[in-house]
C-alpha cells in the first residue's frame, strides 16, 4: 500500500521508519506544512492511505481536511490533531461529506493486549479480564512524563482515554487537582456512566517507575499492565505475567477498519473529558459532562433555546418602545406608521405563537440512544 504522512509529530515518525523497513509498503508523499497540501499532488503521487497527525492551528486543519475530502482513499486523523471538542465535531462533519473514508487513528485500541483482556481472542493461556478481576471496581493510571507544558500533560491525557473508555465506560463526572501551578503533578479522578472509579496521575518519572502503569481491581482480584515505551504491554495477574508486542501500525491501517462511527464517538469523547480536566483546574471543582451527545435534537433544543431567550428580551424592548411612542407622541407625528405601532402587542403575540408551533418539530427528529 502506497502511504501518504502530513505532519511532524512522532506518530508520523513512528510511521516513517515502520514504512522504511517495509517490504510491501512504502511512503510516496510527505508533507510536514499542513498549508501546502494539495489534493492534485496526493492523487498524481498515487497515495491510497493518509495518515493526518499535525498539531497547527485549528483553521489550518480544517482547511486540510477540506482539501482531503476529494481525496478517495483512507484518511487515519490523529486525536491529537483537534484541541477542543468543537474541532472534533466538524472533523466528524467534514469526514461525512468526503468521497473516502475518514477514521480516527486510536492504535491502543487495537493492541493485542487490550484485546486478550476483554475477551476479543481465542487465546485460553492468558486471562480475560473479567475472569481475573471479576466485577470491575477500579481503574487507576499512572503515566510518568518528563515535561513541563501543561498542554503535553493534557495531550498523554487525552492519549490514554480510549483504553479507560474501554475498561469503564464513558466519563460522566470529573474533578482534577494538581499541585500549584506546575503541570506535574496531576490528579484526575472521574467517575463513569457505569458507576466505576477511574483515576489518571501524571507523575515525574523515577527509578521505581519510569513506564506506564495501569492498576484494576474488581471484587476477584487486580490486574496490573504495564505499557512499555517500545508499545509492548507486559500484564501481571495473580502471580502469572503476559507480556503482548507493540502494536503494527501498517497492519492497523490496511486490515478492515473498526465502525468509524465508534471511534469517532471515541474521538469526541476524549476531547470532552479533556476540555472538562481543564475547566475542573480552573473552577476548582467537580465538572459533569453531557453523555447525551451532540446530535439533531440536542442542537434544535439549544438553538430553540437561545432563539427564545433573544425573542422575549426583544419583544421586551420592542413594548416598552411603543409604549413610549403612544404614550408622549402625538398621533399625527408619525402619520400611517403610528397605527403599525399600535398593532405591535400582536404582531409579538403571533410571533410568539409560530415560536411556539416550531418546537413541535423537534418530534419529527430521530431520537439518538441517552436522549
Amino acid at each position: 500500500m502506497n502511504f501518504a504522512l502530513l505532519g511532524s509529530s512522532p506518530l508520523i515518525g513512528n510511521f516513517e521508519s515502520q514504512l522504511a523497513n517495509s517490504k510491501i509498503h512504502r511512503r510516496v508523499y510527505r508533507s510536514d506544512d499542513l498549508q501546502q497540501v494539495e489534493l492534485a499532488d496526493l492523487e498524481r503521487s498515487g497515495a491510497e492511505i493518509v495518515i493526518f497527525d499535525g498539531q497547527d492551528a485549528e483553521a489550518v486543519l480544517l482547511a486540510a481536511l477540506q482539501t482531503l475530502k476529494g481525496f478517495p482513499g483512507i484518511v487515519f486523523v490523529s486525536p491529537l490533531c483537534p484541541r477542543t471538542v468543537l474541532t472534533a465535531y466538524e472533523f466528524e462533519r467534514i469526514s461525512g461529506e468526503s468521497i473516502g473514508e475518514f477514521i480516527p487513528l486510536l492504535p491502543l485500541l487495537q493492541h493485542a493486549g487490550l484485546a486478550q483482556l476483554l475477551g476479543h481472542t481465542k487465546d485460553n493461556a492468558a486471562p480475560t479480564l473479567a475472569s481475573a478481576v471479576g466485577d470491575l471496581e477500579s481503574i487507576d493510571m499512572q503515566r510518568p512524563l518528563a515535561t513541563t507544558d501543561s498542554e503535553g500533560v493534557l495531550d498523554a491525557f487525552t492519549r490514554d482515554m480510549p483504553v479507560l473508555f474501554r475498561f469503564a465506560g464513558s466519563i460522566k463526572e470529573v474533578v482534577a487537582m494538581r499541585t500549584g501551578s506546575e503541570p506535574i503533578p496531576l490528579n484526575v479522578q472521574c467517575t463513569s456512566d457505569s458507576d466505576r472509579l477511574v483515576r489518571w496521575s501524571a507523575i515525574r518519572p523515577s527509578r521505581e517507575q519510569s513506564a506506564a502503569q495501569i492498576l484494576i481491581e474488581g471484587t476477584r482480584g487486580r490486574v496490573r499492565i504495564q505499557l512499555r515505551e517500545s508499545g509492548d504491554w507486559d500484564i501481571d495477574t495473580s502471580g502469572q505475567e503476559f507480556s503482548f508486542s507493540a502494536m503494527d501500525l501498517l497492519a492497523l491501517c490496511t486490515a478492515d477498519p473498526q465502525e468509524p462511527d465508534y471511534l469517532w464517538k471515541i474521538f469526541s469523547h476524549s476531547l470532552e473529558v479533556r476540555e472538562a480536566v481543564a475547566k475542573s483546574l480552573q473552577r476548582g471543582r467537580l465538572v459533569r459532562i453531557n453523555l447525551d451527545g451532540h446530535g439533531e435534537r440536542t442542537a434544535f433544543m439549544g438553538t430553540m433555546a437561545s432563539l427564545g431567550c433573544a425573542l422575549l428580551l426583544g419583544s421586551l424592548g420592542m413594548l416598552v418602545l411603543s409604549a413610549a411612542i403612544l404614550s408622549l407622541v402625538p398621533e399625527d407625528r408619525f402619520g400611517r406608521l403610528y397605527g403599525w405601532v399600535e398593532k405591535v402587542p400582536w404582531i409579538l403575540a403571533i410571533v410568539m405563537i409560530l415560536f411556539l408551533l416550531i418546537q413541535f418539530f423537534a418530534l419529527v427528529i430521530p431520537r439518538r440512544s441517552g436522549d
